[in-house]
């Protein structure tokens, strides 16, 4: 089981690297133009996997520091997918350095708005990994939306899996 974790870790630091530079040279005011979706632009999603992921990491490590909302104050978008990048190494290493006991012990947390619950390792790396894919989606859709149609990465798990 830690195996098939620390893969769709792997994974998911795969696939947010290929949005990074897929982003990357896009221009700012395109990246953060209003545009219906479950967040507003390509920044505030990729805000929002960023978000995500650093708490689940929080989370597990027990660290309420990091249990939150990350804040908008990055100079650019390209910044906020360098970071989601870099979240997802560190959630790679911490999973990769945890026994495999760890994985099925159960986890007491807090949520943003304050609610506790329970939940295990195992099942919160799944949830992670799976969320972030789903906003992955939401970002080539509304890439295509504003008309950024050349060289949109494929970031599904099977792709990755071929490039391994």
């Amino acid at each position: 089981m830690k195996d098939l974790l620390t893969y769709y870790c792997e994974y998911n630091i795969w696939a947010n690297e290929q949005l990074t530079l897929f982003f990357g040279n896009k221009p700012e005011a395109l990246l953060g133009k209003p545009i219906e979706n479950s967040f507003p632009s390509i920044r505030k999603t990729a805000l929002h996997i960023l978000s995500a992921e650093r708490s689940w990491l929080a989370r597990m490590q027990q660290d309420p520091t990091n249990n939150n909302k990350v804040a908008d104050d990055f100079d650019s978008t390209n910044a906020v997918f360098e970071s989601l990048v870099n979240t997802s190494k560190a959630f790679l290493q911490f999973v990769a350095k945890q026994d495999i006991a760890f994985f099925e012990e159960q986890i007491t947390y807090h949520t943003w708005d304050g609610m506790v619950w329970e939940m295990q390792p195992k099942i919160m790396v799944h949830h992670c990994m799976n969320h972030s894919t789903y906003h992955r989606g939401q970002l080539i859709t509304l890439a295509r939306q504003l008309g950024m149609k050349e060289g949109v990465p494929s970031t599904d798990l099977l792709y990755f899996s071929r490039e391994k």
